[in-house]
C-alpha cells in the first residue's frame, strides 16, 4: 500500500516532498539527486532524530541501495542513512511503553495529526509524544530490512560500500539484540578484516565490537588506527591491553588525524574524542590519565569543551574542593592554561567546562592556582 506522505512528518513540517526526493536519489539530475541526499540526511533524519516519515522512507533506501543505477559514494551514503536510522530505534526503551504513548486511549491521534498545522503537531505533548514514539517503533520494524539489504553488500567491489555496509550491518544488528544471531555476520567480518586494508579494517572492527563481540586479536593489529578501533569494543571494557591500547592511542592525539584516509564511517568526528571518553569510562586514576590530559592541551579547542579536554578536566580536577591542587592537577591545569584558545570569554562551552570543574574561566585566576 502506497504511503500517504502527507499525514507524516519530518523535520521541517509535512513530509509532502519527501516522495519526490526519494525518486530523486536514482535520477540522472545531478542537482536533484543531491537535493535528495541532503533531505534524508537533514529532514528525515536529523541529527539522529527520526520522525513519521522516516520507517517508510528508509524501507524504500532499503529496497534501492542495490540498485545498479547509484554509484558507489550514493550508495555507501545510503547505507550510512540506514545505519542511522537503526541508531534511532533507542533500544532502551520499553515497546510497551513506546505503544502506550504512541496510541493513546481516549483521543483520535490520526484526525489530530491531520488537522495540526506544524506548531500544534510539536506544540501539543501528547502529539508529540505520540510522533516520536510512533517514529522508533516505525524504525524498529523497518531494521530487518535494513539488514537483509546492508548484508550483500558486504561484498560490494568498492571498499567504501563494504565499509558502509559493515556500518549498516553492524548497527542493526545491535538494534535487533536477540532477535539477530551475530555469529554468521561475525565470521563474515572477520574474515573480510583478513584480506582489508587499515581503513575498512577498522570499520570492520567497530562493527564486531557493535555486535557484542571482542574483537582481542586486533589489539595487536600493525595500523595503530585498528588497534584503538578494536580497544574501544565494549566487550572489551574490563581488558587492560585494550585500556593501554587506548591510553597509548591518545599518548599522542595529533596523530589520530592522520591515521585514516577515509575515515571509518562510525566515527562521525575525530577518534580521540570516542577514545577521551572510553579512557574516562574505564581509568578512574588521575595520572593514568594525565599523560594523555598533557598531550592533548597543546591542540584542545574551545569548541571541544565537551568532546576532549573538558571531560578529562572534570575526570582529573573535579567537581574541585577547597584545598591546594594535586600535583595531577595542576600540571594539567596550567598546560590548559598555557593553550591560549581556550581563555576566550565569549566562549560558552569552555566557560561551562571551567564551572563543572569547578573553576574559573579566568586566565590569569587559573594561572595562580598552579604556581
Amino acid at each position: 500500500m502506497a504511503t500517504d506522505y502527507a499525514t507524516l512528518f519530518h523535520a521541517y513540517g509535512r513530509a509532502v516532498d519527501t516522495p519526490a526526493h526519494l525518486e530523486a536519489l536514482t535520477s540522472d539530475d545531478h542537482e536533484a539527486r543531491t537535493a535528495a541526499f541532503r533531505h534524508l540526511w537533514s529532514a528525515v533524519i536529523h541529527q539522529g532524530t527520526p520522525w513519521t516519515a522516516t520507517p517508510p522512507a528508509a524501507e524504500r533506501v532499503a529496497a534501492l541501495v542495490g540498485d545498479p543505477r547509484l554509484d558507489a559514494s550514493d550508495r555507501a551514503s545510503l547505507l550510512r542513512f540506514l545505519a542511522a536510522v537503526a541508531e534511532a530505534t533507542q533500544p532502551g526503551y520499553d515497546a510497551g511503553e513506546l505503544a502506550a504513548m504512541a496510541y493513546p486511549p481516549g483521543r483520535d491521534l490520526e484526525a489530530e495529526f491531520a488537522a495540526a498545522d506544524e506548531d500544534e503537531a510539536y506544540g501539543d505533548e501528547v502529539l508529540a509524544n505520540a510522533m516520536y514514539s510512533r517514529a522508533i517503533l516505525g524504525c524498529r520494524a523497518v531494521v530487518p530490512a535494513a539488514l537483509a539489504a546492508a548484508a550483500p553488500l558486504l561484498a560490494d567491489p568498492d571498499a567504501e560500500v563494504r565499509s558502509a555496509a559493515a556500518y549498516a550491518a553492524g548497527a542493526c544488528a545491535k538494534a535487533l539484540g536477540p532477535a539477530a544471531d551475530p555469529a554468521p555476520l561475525a565470521a563474515r567480518l572477520d574474515a573480510l578484516a583478513a584480506e582489508a586494508g587499515p581503513d575498512e579494517r577498522a570499520a570492520l572492527v567497530l562493527s564486531m565490537g557493535e555486535l557484542g563481540l571482542a574483537p582481542r586479536a586486533y589489539l595487536d593489529d600493525p595500523h595503530p588506527g585498528v588497534r584503538a578501533c578494536a580497544a574501544l569494543a565494549p566487550a572489551l571494557a574490563d581488558d587492560p591491553a585494550a585500556t593501554a591500547a587506548i591510553l597509548e592511542a591518545l599518548a599522542d592525539p595529533a596523530a589520530t588525524e592522520r591515521w585514516f584516509t577515509h575515515r571509518p564511517p562510525q566515527l562521525h568526528t575525530h577518534i580521540r574524542f570516542r577514545l577521551t571518553h572510553a579512557a574516562i569510562e574505564r581509568v578512574d586514576d588521575p595520572e593514568r590519565l594525565l599523560p594523555a590530559a598533557l598531550a592533548l592541551a597543546p591542540i584542545a579547542g574551545p569548541w571541544n569543551a565537551n568532546s576532549d579536554w573538558g571531560p578529562l578536566l572534570l575526570a582529573i580536577l573535579g567537581p574541585r574542593r577547597d584545598g591546594p591542587l594535586t600535583d595531577p592537577q595542576r600540571r594539567y591545569l596550567a598546560a590548559l592554561v598555557d593553550n591560549e584558545a581556550l581563555w576566550d570569554p565569549r566562549n560558552g562551552n569552555a566557560s561551562l567546562a571551567m564551572r563543572e570543574a569547578g573553576l574559573p574561566h579566568d586566565r590569569a585566576a587559573c594561572r595562580a592556582l598552579t604556581s
